[in-house]
Formats: structure tokens, sequence, C-alpha cells
């Protein structure tokens, strides 16, 4: 007859049963839970800098290094965690009745434990050596798995863009500015020229100055004919001759014009061609200088985009998201034989305390 003992009561208690119910559950009601993998790089056009190796320390060794924790950071985020509700109901997913209850994310949970709960099914994580993060999610259903690893690399890739157009703002900004205070600085010169031209009606004093030079000659060369004829005429003539006062009138006439068109070039009136050129030379060297600073202004801009684009990070998917062929988890005979060792040795320990009670009492 079959004689119950302490020692088979506790087998029954400390590994039998709970190895049963471990085993019915990992059978019966345990969901199946898919597994997808993908493997990205985030990488810079002149990141082949070298620098000092502090990766042994646990440290990021150089700025890939950083932008890559960076990302890790952001995959693993709130934001992240909200768009990726909003965008393919994650919540939904997880918390469905069809998953088993253990597994299941409760309708009532607060975003916060809705964060923690996500951090146990998405794993990211940052390989020092080969420089990539990589990301293992795990879901109940192979094909949501993949579109939700997907939806991470878009969004990955907004958050690389954003950081991109931050750095080139940065980048060139300065130098943004410079160019809107050099092209403003460059319209006003060349209206201030333009307004002077328009005023002394010219062009340049320059070629006022050979027009008026021209004028000068002209007058000078018809004033000594006149004075070569009036010497000519008044060895015939009388000082009161008609034709000879009209002929000294001439002469005195054109000295006149003389006297005023070396006034007009080099006189003390404002209008003088010389205080005219004075002034557009002002001008023009301002306009000079403008322009100089200009062309300064607008190389040190393409210098700086330069470097900006330099400075561009691309976000490389090496590995594309996997689609699981089968469930990879639960691991049932690892569960359910893990759980037998546990539980046995529950059982020795509980058999052998039990024995050192029997022994002193």
């Amino acid at each position: 007859m079959f004689k119950i003992t302490a020692n088979r009561i506790l087998f029954l208690v400390l590994f039998l049963i709970p190895l049963l119910v471990i085993t019915f559950y990992e059978l019966a009601i345990a969901s199946n839970r898919y597994l997808s993998e993908t493997s990205i790089l985030i990488s810079q056009e002149n990141s082949g800098s070298s620098t000092f190796d502090v990766s042994f320390l646990g440290l990021p060794s150089s700025a890939d290094d950083k932008d890559a924790l960076a990302m890790v950071e952001f995959i693993m985020s709130r934001d992240m965690l909200h768009y990726l509700d909003e965008k393919l109901h994650l919540r939904d997913h997880y918390s469905a009745s069809r998953v088993d209850w253990w597994a299941r994310l409760s309708n009532t949970t607060s975003f916060e434990q809705f964060h923690d709960y996500m951090v146990g099914w998405l794993t990211v994580s940052f390989d020092t050596t080969a420089k990539l993060v990589r990301l293992q999610l795990q879901t109940f259903d192979e094909d949501y798995s993949k579109a939700v690893l997907e939806a991470i690399l878009a969004k990955s890739q907004e958050f690389i863009d954003h950081m991109n157009a931050k750095v080139t703002a940065e980048q060139t900004r300065f130098f943004d500015d410079k160019m809107v205070e050099s092209e403003a600085r460059l319209t006003q010169a060349k209206q201030a020229l333009l307004t002077f031209q328009r005023a002394n009606r010219l062009l340049t004093t320059d070629a006022e100055s050979a027009v008026v030079l021209r004028n000068i000659q002209s007058l000078e060369t018809l004033l000594a004919k006149e004075k070569s004829d009036v010497d000519a005429a008044s060895k015939t003539l009388t000082d009161n001759a008609p034709r000879l006062q009209q002929m000294k009138q001439n002469i005195a006439s054109l000295q006149n014009q003389i006297s005023t068109e070396k006034e007009r070039l080099s006189g003390v009136s404002t209008s003088s061609i010389s205080e005219l050129d004075a002034q557009y030379r002002d001008i023009q060297l301002n306009l000079e200088f403008v322009t100089t600073m200009y062309k300064s202004n607008l190389a040190q801009l393409e210098q700086a985009r330069i470097e900006a684009a330099r400075r561009v990070k691309f976000l490389v998917v090496v590995a594309a998201p996997s689609i699981a062929d089968e469930s990879q988890y639960p691991s049932r005979p690892y569960v359910v034989i893990t759980a037998a060792i546990v539980f046995l040795a529950l059982y020795f320990v509980g058999a052998l305390v039990l024995s050192i009670l029997r022994e002193h009492s």
C-alpha cells in the first residue's frame, strides 16, 4: 500500500507540482514570440581622423561612437515609443487578449509602465568594435516585428536628418548673417554711385575731365589763331577799326570760355570736376571695398558649407529587418529543464532541512 511520507509530500510540493504547472503553461498557454533583428551604422565623411582609443574604459572613442550612443538613447526614448504607438498601435498589440496572461500588458498601465515593459521586448545595443547599433524586437506576430523595426529605422533616419540640418545651420549661421549684411552694404554702395552719376549727369569723372580738356585745347587753338589774325590786321587797320574791335572781342570771349572751362576742371566750386572726382573716388573706393568684403564673405560661406557637408552623418542599414520563419521564444525545452533543475535543487534543500530537524527532535 502506498504510504504518504513527509519526503513524498515535499517532493510533490517543491518539485513535481511546480514542474507540471510550468510545463503545462509553456506547452499549452504561453504565446509564441517572434524575433526580428536589424543592424545599422552611423557614418560620417571625415570620420577617419585618428583619436585616442578609450573604448576599453567603456567610453566613446570618437564622434561616431557618440552619435551611435545618441541613436541608442533616441530609439529607447519615450518619443520613439509615442511614435510607434501612434503609427502601429504598439500598446494594443501587447495587450491583446490572444496574448497569454503572464506576458500580456495590462490595459490600465500608465505610459511610464508601458515604457518599462517595452525594455524587456526591445533590445538596443552598441558594438564598440564593429561600430554597429543592433536592434532586436520580440512580438507575437512575425510580420509585425518586421514592421515595427522598419518604422524605427524610418524615424531614426528623420533623427539623423534633423541632426544634419542643425549642424549645417549652426555651422553657417554666422556667415549667412555676414552675407546678408554684405549684400545690403553692396546694394547701398551701388545705389550711391548711381545717385551720384544721375545727379551730376556723368558716367565717370575721368571721361568728363577728358571732355573738358579737349574743349580747352580746342578753345586755346582758336585763341591762338585769333591772336595771330589780330596781329596781322593791326598792321593794316587802325585801333578803332570795327573789324579789329570785333576780333579783340572774340579773343576776350575765348579767354573767358577758357577760364570757365579751367574753373570747371579744377576750380573751388562744388560742381568742379576736381571736387566731383574726389567724391566719385570716395564712392568708387567704398564700392570696391564692399565688393571685396562681399566676395570674401561668400568664399567663407562656401567653405563653411563644405565643412558642414563633411560633418553630415549617414544612417547605413547593414542588415535589413529580418522576418522570423518560426517562433524562437519562449524556448520551451530550456525553460522546462531549467525549472526542473531549480525545483529539484529546492527539493533536496527542503529534504536536507527536514532530515536535520528530525535528527534534533
